[in-house]
């Protein structure tokens, strides 16, 4: 008995970490194309790190432009607004920040992508749980 109970916890943890995995989700936004991918899937609450790869028509890496991360929590009665900014630090070919969320449910990243004078955004919908 007491193998089959250890035998049904290693299966059911195994079964968790084989869904654990990397959130990667791509739009098309005006002349570029944007993918991004979370170190969580499921996001999770607390800290969640986001790369960005941009890509221009010819699908070559956009390394020479400002991205900003804007991520928000649709608005709900009686509670106040969850918006928050952070910039993306371009390393090598991708775009970095990490998004702190502070509440499960419902999620908007939005990439905000400030090149040579045009903006352009990519928005995504997420869960964070």
């Amino acid at each position: 008995m007491r193998k089959l109970a250890v035998l049904i916890l290693v299966l059911c943890f195994l079964s968790n970490t084989a869904w654990a995995g990397v959130y990667e989700a791509k739009k098309k936004t005006g002349e570029y194309e944007v993918g991004i991918k979370v170190d969580r899937n499921p996001l999770v609450l607390g800290d969640n790190n986001i790369s960005i790869e941009i890509k221009d028509g010819g699908g070559k890496y956009v390394t020479d432009t400002k991205v900003l991360v804007n991520y928000y929590m649709p608005p709900m009665p009686r509670m106040p607004p969850m918006n928050y900014r952070t910039d993306a630090k371009l390393k090598k070919e991708q775009y970095r920040a990490t998004m702190h969320f502070i509440m499960s449910g419902p999620w908007y990243i939005v990439v905000i992508i400030n090149r040579a004078g045009k903006t352009s955004t990519a928005k995504f919908n997420v869960d964070v749980q």
